[in-house]
């Protein structure tokens, strides 16, 4: 009873934070732009941007964790909002960001595996100010809810470095 209490508000938090973020911070990315990039870490593969104006969409597909020995894919999706941003002076600023998302994670080979998770990724971006490309590190805490295509609850965490091509 009290995994699922815990479930329940960490599962509230995360869907109603980013909805008061939305009225005091403005995105990352200018309206209507896309990133297309790298993205390295617990889900290495493709990394995407869409700038929504108030929040950006963050998308990452590829390999979990380099796993090819059984193949595992997984791809998450999160909104992100900017809610500080460090001033480094001529030019140098670093936004920090704070989202809710989910991450999926399949297994193929002997046994189908799947998995799903609610993840707050928090994270610091620089952009260039001469040539279109963004560098991130984000750290996503979160909450498993199914694990092997089982219903699980327990702890989950996702990591990622990428580079994205501003377009």
């Amino acid at each position: 009873m009290k995994k699922r209490l815990v479930l329940v508000a960490l599962i509230a938090l995360c869907l109603v934070a980013p909805v008061f973020a939305a009225d005091n911070y403005s995105g990352v990315a200018k309206k209507d732009s896309v990133g297309l990039g790298l993205n390295l870490g617990t889900n290495t593969g493709v990394g995407f941007r869409y700038g929504m104006g108030d929040f950006d969409i963050l998308a990452n597909i590829g390999l979990n964790l380099f796993k090819l020995n059984p193949l595992t894919l997984s791809g998450d999706v999160a909104a992100s909002y900017n809610v500080y941003t460090i001033d480094g002076g001529k030019n140098l600023q670093f936004p920090i960001t704070v989202g809710a998302g989910v991450k999926t994670g399949f297994r193929f080979g002997d046994n189908f595996g799947f998995d799903l998770s609610v993840l707050v990724p928090v994270g610091i971006e620089y952009t260039f100010s001469n040539v279109p490309i963004t560098l991130y590190l984000r750290l996503a805490p979160g909450v498993q809810l199914f694990k092997n295509t089982d219903f699980k609850v327990g702890f989950d965490f996702a990591g990622y470095v990428g580079a994205l091509w501003n377009f």
